[in-house]
C-alpha cells in the first residue's frame, strides 16, 4: 500500500502520469477541494469526514482496529492529537482540515514518511520509491559518506535519506503542510515520565504486549507465523502467542557455531507447545554480507543500503516458505533487546535512581566484564546535556581527537570515523555532524537509557520497513510487538533497575513472562553467536570480493582510498567489530552499484 499527500490539485495529471496510477478512482479529496490524498488502494483506509469540516483517514485500518474505531467514535477534530498520540506499529494518521495536512506514521517508523519539494510544494508519501520515481533525484553523497560509519547515531541524522532533496521525517515527528503547500515537521513524542515500581511495570508491559499481539492476530489475518530463534526475545512471543490460543508455525535459521546451543533450546520450545518448527540452513550458508552484485529491484534502491544484508538469504527463502503455506502476519522479536537488555546508557540512569546501589552494580558490571571503573563511574554520574555531547563529538571528529572513556556510557557510543575514508568522505561526515549538533535537537528521552531505548527501536523499525518494501510483492504483515508504542512506553515508565539481575537475563521481560513462559527459563545463560556464521562467508567471499572491488563506485566518487582499502577487504581486523565495519563498507558498494 502506497500513498502520496498532494497539496496543489493542479499536480495531479502530472503526478499519476509519472506513477502509472490511475487517477479518478484512488482519490481522496477533502470537501474543498484540496488538500488530497492519492492512493493505489483505497480499499483498506478508514475515511472519516467530522462535523467541524475535518477529515481523517487511517490506512491499513483493518490491521489497526484500535485506532480505526477511535476514528470512527469521532465526530469533531478536539481529539486527534489524543489518537495520534496512541498510534501503534502498524498505523498512519492522515488529517485534512482548513486546506492544512496532518501526516504521521509511528515512533518505531516502521510506519515513516518522506517528503520533498517539487514546484514549489511539498509531496508525502509512505515510500521513497513513489517520491524517487516522481522527482528523480541524485544520490546524497553525505548520506552515503555517513552510511560508512559503524557507529552512526540515529537521531541527529534521521531526517536525511540517500537522496538529495528527499527528507525522511524525524524520530517522533508529524508533517504538517500548509495550504501554500510549505513543509513543516513538528515533534509529538513526548517521552512518559519514569517511576513505577517494578512489578507494576511487568504488569503494564504484559498487558501492552496482549493488546498488540492480539490485535494482530485478530486483525482479519487467515495464518500467523513467527520467528523461533531459541533466543529470548523470538521465543517469549512464541510463549505469549501460544497463551492467546494462536495457532501458528514456527520458523529459524541456525549458526554454524558449535557454541551456540539456541538450536536445542528451539526444538525442546516447539516439542513441548506443539508448535511446527521449519529450519533453514545455516546463516553462513545463505549469507549475502559480502557479495557484491546489485539487487536491481526499485524497491531494494530507493531504500538505500539494506541494514540487514547479511539476512537477505534467509529472508527471501522464509518470504516464498510463508507465501506458500499462506500466512499473512509474521511476528519476530527485534526490538527485544532495546527494551530489555543492558545498554550503555544504563548506568547514568541507575545513578539518578539510587547512587549507592548504582555503586554496588556497576561494581559488579565492572567485574564481570572487565571495564575500567573510572570512566564507568564518571559517565554514570555525568550531567552533561545531549546538546553539549553532540557539539563536543562533532569537534573531536573534525580535530581527528580521541574520545573520552567515559564517553562510551553517554547518550551515544564514541564515534570513530574508518581510516579509509577520503578526505572528502571525512570533510562531509564532519560538516554533518555540526550540521546535526547546531540544529540542536531535543533528546528522544529524559536521559541516555530512554533515548537509547526509542533510537534503536527506531533502528528496529526501519528493518521492518525495508522489509515491507522489497517484499512487497508478497501479502505478508511484519509484526514486531516490542517495537509498537505502546510497549516502549510502558517499559520507559520501569525503573532503570529493572534491566539487570545477577540470576536472571533481561529481568523486566521474565517478569513480564511470569506465568506465560515456563519457570526457570529467563535463568542466566550463554547468549546465541552468529560471529562464527558472518566469519565463515568472508572468508568464502574473500577472493572474490578483492577482485570485484578494484572498480569500486565508492573510489569512483572519491569516498574510499583504494590502497588501504584492499589489505582490510582481505584481512579485516580480528574481532566481529572489523568485520562490521567492512560489512557496512560492501552493503554501501553493492547498493551504489545499482543504482549506477
Amino acid at each position: 500500500m502506497k500513498f502520496l499527500a498532494l497539496p496543489d490539485r493542479d499536480l495531479d495529471h502530472h503526478i499519476a502520469g509519472r506513477l502509472g496510477w490511475d487517477v479518478e478512482p484512488d482519490v481522496v479529496r477533502h470537501p474543498s477541494g484540496r488538500p488530497w490524498i492519492l492512493t493505489d488502494d483505497l480499499s483498506h483506509w478508514a475515511v472519516r469526514d467530522l462535523t467541524d469540516g475535518t477529515r481523517i483517514a487511517v490506512p491499513e485500518a483493518n490491521s489497526d482496529p484500535v485506532v480505526a474505531a477511535e476514528v470512527d467514535d469521532l465526530s469533531t477534530s478536539a481529539r486527534v492529537d489524543d489518537i495520534a498520540k496512541s498510534l501503534t506499529l502498524h498505523s498512519f494518521l492522515l488529517v485534512s482540515a482548513d486546506g492544512q495536512q496532518r501526516l504521521q506514521g509511528s515512533l518505531s517508523t516502521q510506519r515513516q514518511l518522506f517528503w520533498g519539494m517539487v514546484n514549489g510544494v511539498a509531496l508525502a508519501s509512505n515510500s521513497p520509491r513513489v517520491l524517487r520515481e516522481v522527482t528523480q533525484p541524485q544520490v546524497d553523497e553525505t548520506w552515503l559518506a555517513l552510511s560508512l560509519v559503524k557507529a552512526l547515531p540515529i537521531h541527529p541524522f534521521a531526517p536525511r535519506t540517500p537522496w538529495v532533496g528527499l527528507c525522511s521525517l524525524g524520530i517522533g515527528e508529524w508533517l504538517r503542510i500548509d495550504a501554500r503547500g510549505s513543509a513543516r515537521p513538528v515533534r509529538w513524542w513526548v517521552p512518559p515520565a519514569s517511576g513505577e515500581d517494578f512489578a507494576s511495570s511487568a504488569d503494564a508491559v504484559r498487558a501492552s504486549l496482549r493488546e498488540a499481539a492480539g490485535g494482530a492476530i485478530h486483525s482479519g489475518a487467515r495464518r500467523v507465523s513467527a520467528d523461533l530463534s531459541g533466543g529470548l526475545d523470538s521465543t517469549s512471543l512464541c510463549f505469549l502467542l501460544a497463551d492467546l490460543d494462536a495457532e501458528f508455525t514456527t520458523y529459524r535459521t541456525s549458526s554454524m557455531s558449535p557454541w551456540n546451543d539456541e538450536t536445542t533450546r528451539a526444538r525442546e520450545v516447539a516439542r513441548d507447545l506443539r508448535l511446527p518448527l521449519h529450519e533453514f540452513p545455516p546463516l553462513a550458508e545463505q549469507s549475502t554480507a559480502f557479495d557484491l552484485d546489485p539487487d536491481p529491484s526499485p524497491a531494494s534502491i530507493a531504500e538505500g543500503p539494506l541494514v540487514w544484508a547479511a539476512s537477505r538469504g534467509y529472508l527471501d527463502l522464509l518470504a516464498d516458505e510463508l507465501c506458500r503455506t499462506g500466512a499473512h502476519v509474521h511476528f519476530t522479536g527485534l526490538g527485544g533487546d532495546e527494551l530489555f537488555d543492558v545498554v550503555p546508557g544504563l548506568f547514568r540512569a541507575l545513578w539518578r535512581e539510587n547512587a549507592v546501589a548504582a555503586l554496588r552494580r556497576m561494581r559488579r558490571f565492572q567485574l564481570t566484564q572487565k571495564q575500567r571503573l573510572v570512566p564507568l563511574l564518571r559517565g554514570a554520574s555525568s550531567r552533561e546535556s545531549y546538546q553539549r555531547y553532540l557539539l563536543r563529538v562533532a569537534a573531536s571528529i573534525a580535530h581527528d581527537a580521541p574520545s573520552r572513556p567515559e564517553d562510551a556510557y553517554s547518550w551515544f557510543p564514541p564515534v570513530v570515523l574508518p581510516r579509509w575514508i577520503t578526505t572528502k568522505a571525512r570533510n562531509l561526515i564532519v560538516q554533518a555532524f555540526f550540521d546535526a549538533a547546531t540544529s540542536a535537537p531535543e533528546p528522544l528521552g529524559r536521559d541516555p537509557l530512554a533515548h537509547q531505548t526509542v533510537e534503536s527501536v527506531t533502528f528496529q523499525g526501519k528493518i521492518l520497513r525495508q522489509f515491507s518494501e522489497v517484499y512487497g510483492q508478497y501479502d505478508i504483515r511484519w509484526c514486531a510487538p516490542f517495537t509498537d508504542s505502546r510497549v516502549v512506553r510502558a517499559v520507559l515508565r520501569a525503573p532503570a533497575s529493572a534491566r539487570v539481575s545477577d540470576s536472571v537475563d533481561k529481568p523486566l521481560l521474565a517478569a513480564t513472562m511470569n506465568g506465560i513462559a515456563p519457570s526457570g527459563f529467563y535463568d542466566k545463560r550463554g547468549r546465541g553467536d552468529f560471529t562464527s556464521d558472518i566469519y565463515a562467508e568472508h572468508r568464502a567471499r574473500r577472493d572474490k570480493l578483492l577482485v570485484e572491488f578494484k572498480d569500486s563506485c565508492l573510489v569512483e566518487r572519491d569516498l574510499v582510498q583504494r590502497e588501504l582499502i584492499e589489505p582490510i577487504l582481505a584481512e579485516p581486523a580480528a574481532s566481529d567489530i572489523g568485520l562490521l565495519e567492512l560489512e557496512k563498507l560492501v552493503t554501501a558498494e553493492r547498493w551504489l552499484r545499482g543504482v549506477d
